[in-house]
């Protein structure tokens, strides 16, 4: 019987072999070009790849401070819990009393 986890398995390293296959082909940059209708005229070609980069990493910085804010309200949450109202939270391993 298959597991979930191996259909999953499958589709990941189906992707990246295709991948890999494209850059064998034509090279690892070709990854970065836009694709149509993002590429036409050719001149505007490398100022939308860095536009699209640079809005990657905004939005993967974006990412990382909403992480960072969840875990803030979470520690802050955790202190009110615990020295205002005195809850106490314990966490136990499976298996262990």
């Amino acid at each position: 019987m298959r597991s979930w986890m191996d259909d999953l398995g499958e589709q990941v390293w189906a992707v990246l072999d295709s991948f890999g296959h494209e850059a064998r082909q034509q090279g690892w940059l070709t990854l970065l070009r836009p694709i149509a209708p993002f590429n036409r005229p050719d001149f505007l070609a490398p100022a939308v790849t860095v536009g699209a980069l640079v809005g990657f990493l905004l939005l993967s910085g974006v990412a990382v401070v909403s992480l960072g804010t969840l875990l803030s309200a979470l520690l802050a949450l955790y202190l009110l819990l615990v020295q205002v109202f005195g809850v106490s939270v314990e966490l136990h391993p499976f298996g262990a009393r």
